[in-house]
């Protein structure tokens, strides 16, 4: 009988037998509701409330009991037991499909409700910032990460592109109306606690309640980028140190000319007074040059992505290390006529190149040819890359750094650009050479390619994006 009134509304009815077997059917397919009879065999209906209520995959199921005690006795008891509704028989088939439909209606709407407190808890808790916004910007929910990313005292505003520099809130306005997830962008955060605050935008559009809205993921990246500001410092001043003896030796050759001229001045024994005076004159601008480069290396700043040129940036590199690496070396340079811009940081460029020329050097310890190209590359078919980077088709720049030293063995490879890796003696470096190459080519969505035999040499090569000019 309850089948045939309850079929017609649109429920699908599952029967038990027994009590145990009620417990089972329910175990095994989680039911909606649950409508259970006092009187049955193997198990009374009051145990089997009990045990569904102490179930806590179960617990939460709705119960309405049918029987014929109508006495005030055993509706208490079956209250007690956990049922939620209680219904005499025999009942009005009409009063049965009503209450069926309120007891399920109230229990979806608590299992909504509790669904929704689960996301405001995690939304509240969540370790980085997150903010519910309108396509417009407009705030629906910010959570605590957030407001504690902003300065004390700050008052809120009602727009989330209000905390953003201007480009940066164009371009996430344009990428928050795409479906789904977009590549997060770096950007400074207006109102910021600390001053100097970078953090990390993501942003999605997410269906929500018949319209789009923008879930916006906020990372503080501030502390990160302090440490990697204070870690290429200390790797620039590692590359220093090891131009040091070179540049001294070097420098001490320059003084030796110097003073030899200046001797035959002094004793009047020069028969070309302009030629001794260029010599020295030739030297000094030599020495200062050198010594400058090294001075500006070592003060280095990280600036801000420009469109440049490569073979300049690479062209001065190659100049030091031709004065600094000493006789046993030689260094040559080639270039590409007409390569397009790039937009990449002038000094992270500087201390790329650096970094493999050093380490070409250390691969060729009785001496060799150094060789840094810079060339066109057009990517068309898929390149797997170092780390297994997959560049994206288009035109690229590329800077090989090669060298005729000893090549790496296979077995180092796989831990070739992991910090503090590396197979110099103690003492004779701190393996971050290419742990900062790496890092700092893929900031300027560049790659890596690396060619290498053991015993023959090896090539890097950074390529960098072509840069295109906007349209104005």
């Amino acid at each position: 009988m309850l089948r045939s009134l309850l079929v017609p509304e649109g429920y699908q009815v599952l029967t038990a037998h027994s009590g145990p077997e009620a417990l089972e059917v329910a175990q095994r397919e989680s039911p909606d509701v649950v409508l259970l009879d006092v009187m049955m065999p193997g198990m009374d209906g009051y145990e089997v409330c009990t045990q569904l209520r102490a179930n806590p995959w179960l617990a939460n199921i709705p119960v309405l009991m049918l029987t014929a005690l109508d006495d005030r006795d055993s509706k208490l008891r079956g209250l007690e037991a956990g049922a939620d509704d209680f219904l005499p028989k025999p009942y009005d088939s009409l009063e049965l499909r009503a209450r069926l439909r309120t007891i399920t209606r109230l229990n979806r709407f608590r299992q909504l409700y509790e669904e929704r407190a689960r996301l405001e808890a995690a939304i509240a808790h969540a370790p980085y910032g997150i903010v519910l916004a309108e396509r417009d910007g407009s705030i629906l929910q910010r959570n605590e990460a957030f407001t504690r990313m902003l300065a004390p005292g700050q008052p809120p505003l009602t727009n989330f592109y209000a905390y953003l520099p201007a480009p940066t809130a164009l371009l996430l306005r344009e990428r928050s109306d795409r479906p789904g997830a977009v590549a997060p962008l770096e950007s400074p955060l207006n109102f910021a606690a600390a001053p100097d605050a970078v953090v990390e935008v993501s942003c999605a559009l997410v269906p929500w309640q018949g319209r789009g809205i923008v879930h916006f993921v906020i990372r503080d990246l501030t502390e990160g980028k302090r440490l990697e500001q204070q870690l290429q410092h200390s790797q620039r001043i590692e590359l220093l140190g090891q131009l040091a003896g070179s540049a001294i030796h070097d420098v001490n050759n320059i003084l030796g000319a110097i003073q030899g001229s200046a001797q035959l001045l002094e004793m009047k024994e020069g028969a070309d007074l302009g030629l001794h005076l260029g010599q020295i004159m030739t030297s000094t601008q030599r020495g200062a040059s050198m010594l400058r480069q090294l001075l500006m290396f070592a003060r280095g700043e990280d600036s801000e992505c420009e469109p440049s040129n490569l073979a300049g940036v690479a062209a001065e590199v190659a100049h030091m290390v031709k004065e600094t690496f000493g006789a046993m070396y030689t260094v040559e340079f080639t270039t590409e006529e007409g390569l397009p811009q790039t937009l990449v940081d002038a000094t992270q460029i500087h201390q790329i190149v650096m970094n493999l020329c050093v380490n070409a050097r250390d691969a060729m310890p009785d001496g060799g040819q150094l060789v840094i190209g810079i060339a066109r590359r057009t990517v068309s078919t898929p390149v797997t890359a170092v780390l297994g980077d997959s560049p994206p088709a288009g035109d690229y720049v590329g800077i090989s750094v090669r060298d005729n030293g000893t090549g790496i063995p296979p077995d180092v490879l796989p831990k070739l650009f992991d910090p503090f890796f590396t197979t110099k003696p103690k003492g004779k470096g701190t393996g971050l050479g290419l742990a900062t190459v790496i890092r700092l080519v893929r900031r300027q969505k560049g790659f890596v390619l690396l060619e290498t035999e053991v015993g023959v040499g090896t090539c890097f090569n950074c390529c960098f994006p072509v840069w295109t000019a906007p349209a104005v």
